[in-house]
């Protein structure tokens, strides 16, 4: 609807109108997008939001390694298997200097100790970590979500 307030553009004698939305619109002409769009592109958004946010939520309330995983992981390491500076690591956790949770999260001041193991890591599974990403950008172009490309128009 409109608003009492016009606006008269510099050199112009065409009258606009504001909307309170803050659209502006031509005396006599409506712009193509209707009001009603912007409030559902504002629930979708919101709605999208609470999914993030209740996603997050979950994911951080779950232990990153469950105890079996953390206590195969410091045998693998012990064993050197994994490097030196991984099993100096496992020293550090079971020493009580550290945890696991600090050392992912990034809070760890032992966390470069970790990063030749995931380096080596990467390097070994590179094929595989680039198809599964692959997979995933598909799987959301399907629907709909192009995340990588532009949006392919009706051309």
């Amino acid at each position: 609807m409109r608003s009492p307030q016009r606006d008269t553009p510099a050199g112009g004698s065409q009258t606009r109108w504001r909307s309170t939305c803050g659209h502006t619109f031509r005396q006599g002409r409506f712009r193509a997008v209707g009001f009603g769009e912007d409030d559902r592109a504002r629930e979708d958004l919101t709605s999208s939001l609470a999914d993030l946010r209740s996603t997050v939520d979950q994911l951080n309330a779950r232990p990153l390694l469950t105890d079996e995983e953390k206590q195969a992981l410091e045998e693998q390491a012990e064993s050197g298997e994994l490097g030196e500076d991984m099993k100096t690591l496992v020293e550090k956790i079971r020493g009580g200097e550290d945890t696991w949770e600090q050392v992912f999260s990034g809070e760890s001041p032992h966390g470069a100790l970790l990063q030749g193991h995931l380096t080596r890591m990467v390097e070994e599974h590179q094929d595989d970590i680039a198809l599964a990403f692959e997979e995933l950008v598909e799987e959301e172009e399907a629907t709909g979500n192009f995340l990588l490309d532009d949006v392919p128009t009706a051309d």
